[in-house]
């Protein structure tokens, strides 16, 4: 089974746990590894990837 310490200094065995052995997705504290993240970007301000043109596609003979 896999060890109950984590690299970062947070303890997944103190995390509350459901009847199955599953992290509870309702439990808002416990989890100290996570808080850090960055907001997502809004969709307009994405950059464009690619963007598809009629002249990618040739006329198929």
């Amino acid at each position: 089974m896999a060890e109950n310490s984590d690299k970062k200094g947070g303890n997944p065995a103190k995390m509350p746990r459901g009847p199955l052995g599953d992290a509870r997705p309702d439990a808002g504290t416990g989890d100290d590894r996570t808080g850090g993240g960055q907001a997502p970007e809004k969709v307009e301000d994405r950059p464009m990837v690619s963007t598809v043109k009629p002249e990618d596609y040739p006329h198929q003979q």
